[in-house]
């Protein structure tokens, strides 16, 4: 929309295998507006869903997927455009190649992004593990990998572990879910 300020928020990404692009925009009209000229720009060839607190608007087309995700503040609209390869066909690589994750570790989600001077990954992953197995597991891993411990401290039931290798961080959120243990891992190195 002419209305829409944007700005990126990722340029060089991939979620889950799949490339994609992400901007955020403002835009002095309301959230209704935002929809209503995609829903025309789209013609019948769109999906409205609601994603946590979003609003959100896609259309296929040219094999990529856009999502248009919408809220609303003082009457202003705001949100995120997101691009995204459809995937074709099985993926070879298997989600989550290369991080280090418990022999029991099923990799949830995968985001790797890249903006130039630093990449960074968030993962997250799902152990049958305690918290406090798990924990040892990464300060054992990590350390013959030639990562510092920075930090540690508990909270809550979770633990947070904070590495470093030179200027390079990783940071490790594990944390009870259930019957299950979750592990949030965000790496984030300089280049």
């Amino acid at each position: 929309m002419s209305e829409m300020k944007v700005s990126g928020l990722l340029n060089d990404a991939q979620y889950n295998s799949r490339p994609m692009t992400v901007r955020s925009f403002s835009a002095n009209v309301s959230g209704e507006e935002v929809a209503g000229f995609y829903r025309r720009r789209w013609e019948d060839a769109f999906s409205e869903s609601r994603f946590g607190p979003w609003q959100q608007i896609g259309t296929l087309a040219d094999e990529c997927f856009f999502t248009v995700q919408y809220g609303e503040a003082g009457g202003n609209a705001f949100g995120r455009l997101l691009i995204s390869v459809v995937p074709s066909g099985e993926s070879n690589a298997p989600l989550g190649q290369g991080v280090v994750k418990p022999s029991d570790g099923v990799v949830v989600s995968d985001l790797l992004t890249n903006d130039g001077p630093k990449e960074g990954r968030v993962t997250v992953i799902s152990s049958e593990q305690t918290v406090s197995e798990v924990a040892s597991f990464y300060q054992t891993e990590m350390t013959v990998d030639g990562w510092g411990l920075d930090q540690h401290f508990a909270e809550r039931g979770g633990v947070v572990l904070v590495f470093r290798k030179g200027t390079d961080e990783n940071n490790i959120v594990i944390m009870p879910a259930g019957d299950a243990t979750q592990i949030l891992v965000n790496e984030v190195e300089i280049n």
